[in-house]
């Protein structure tokens, strides 16, 4: 017989076992790469209360982290629990989801859940990526990671700007929590004590007091960070009192919502915030909602680190000293700019803007 023949023969016989080897390769490790249970994530935000504008893009970009995973054959569970701000209903919320829902880690948003949570969870076997200003939910829970801006650099960056333009005087409407803290601390690196603080506590939508005294001050510019009511409060009394200085804030406080309120007072403000989401994701947000987001930042913090989740607790078997090392070497991501993680906070590239 020729053997040439029967090579030939017998190619594309080996060629479909070959390619049904691959294939059925492929599926079973698509299927193994978790066990039997999901890998369940718990997010606490704010869906219903003054930081809703957030929480809801978060939701969004949560979900579409959760179907590229499913996408890629992981199984994944998100519960969302709405605390609308309120510290007690954020400890609740935690509580529920360790010992009823028993999530394998918790993504919070913003200082009253960073704080409680983090408390919350020091003893328990769960980890924690918390997006909020605040660093000391670090050193009491060694299994918590922070993401989102670094308050003090921002507001430095942003008061040397308005230095630089010939304020002598600066006034702060500072909140009554640590990112305001943290604020106040930057800018008084710039200004030292050239720098007027008035507080508030959270909550407060009445302004008037706090910007007269600073306006009685002289100051030749405000700043405030914290979320969009808080600007639309600090720019509503500024309009109301008829003082015309310049403004500096976080970025993620300028929504479609404020640039619509008050464009006159926004010229010339100072901002610090993320560097541009990446276009293509920006694509995927507007596919997936039915409506425009407020800010597809928070979209792009959930998205980003609820995937880097997912995956480290699936390849260490939910071992959580595994999964930590995983994110202490976590790779970067154009996502929104993620670098690494750095002692456990999150290194993002940070932009400053003025309008």
């Amino acid at each position: 017989m020729d053997t040439t023949k029967k090579t030939n023969y017998w190619l594309p016989i080996g060629i479909v076992v070959v390619l049904v080897l691959v294939v059925v390769s492929l599926a079973f490790l698509q299927k193994s790469r978790v066990n039997a249970s999901d890998i369940k994530i718990g997010v606490i935000t704010d869906l219903t209360g003054p930081a809703a504008y957030w929480g809801e893009s978060t939701r969004v970009g949560a979900e579409i982290a959760k179907k590229e995973l499913e996408a890629e054959g992981y199984k994944v569970s998100l519960t969302f629990e709405d605390y609308q701000l309120d510290a007690a209903k954020a400890l609740t919320a935690a509580q529920k989801l360790v010992n009823v829902d028993n999530v394998d880690a918790i993504y919070a948003e913003f200082n009253p859940a960073a704080i409680s949570v983090g408390s919350f969870l020091k003893d328990k076997n769960t980890l924690l990526i918390y997006d909020a200003a605040p660093t000391s939910p670090l050193k009491e829970n060694n299994n918590a990671y922070k993401t989102y801006l670094d308050y003090q650099v921002g507001c430095k960056e942003i008061a040397q700007r308005l230095k630089n333009q010939g304020v002598v005087t600066i006034g702060v409407l500072k909140g009554n929590w640590e990112p305001g803290e943290l604020c106040l601390a930057g800018v008084k690196e710039v200004f030292s004590d050239k720098t007027i603080s008035e507080a508030y506590n959270l909550g407060d939508t009445d302004f008037r007091t706090q910007v007269l005294k600073l306006k009685n001050a002289g100051v030749g510019a405000i700043i405030n960070t914290a979320f969009e009511g808080d600007t639309l409060n600090s720019l509503k009394a500024m309009q109301e009192l008829q003082f015309k200085v310049s403004y500096g804030t976080v970025d993620d406080t300028i929504t479609d919502n404020v640039k619509s309120k008050y464009p006159n007072e926004l010229k010339g403000t100072w901002t610090f915030g993320f560097r541009d989401v990446e276009n293509s994701f920006v694509q995927k947000i507007e596919k997936e909602s039915s409506k425009k987001l407020a800010t597809n930042y928070a979209a792009a913090l959930a998205y980003t680190h609820i995937k880097q989740l997912v995956k480290y607790l699936d390849e260490c078997k939910k071992d959580i000293v595994c999964t930590k090392n995983k994110l202490d070497g976590a790779k970067s991501d154009n996502t929104i700019g993620f670098n690494k993680f750095v002692n456990r906070i999150a290194d993002l590239e940070m932009s400053i803007k003025q309008y």
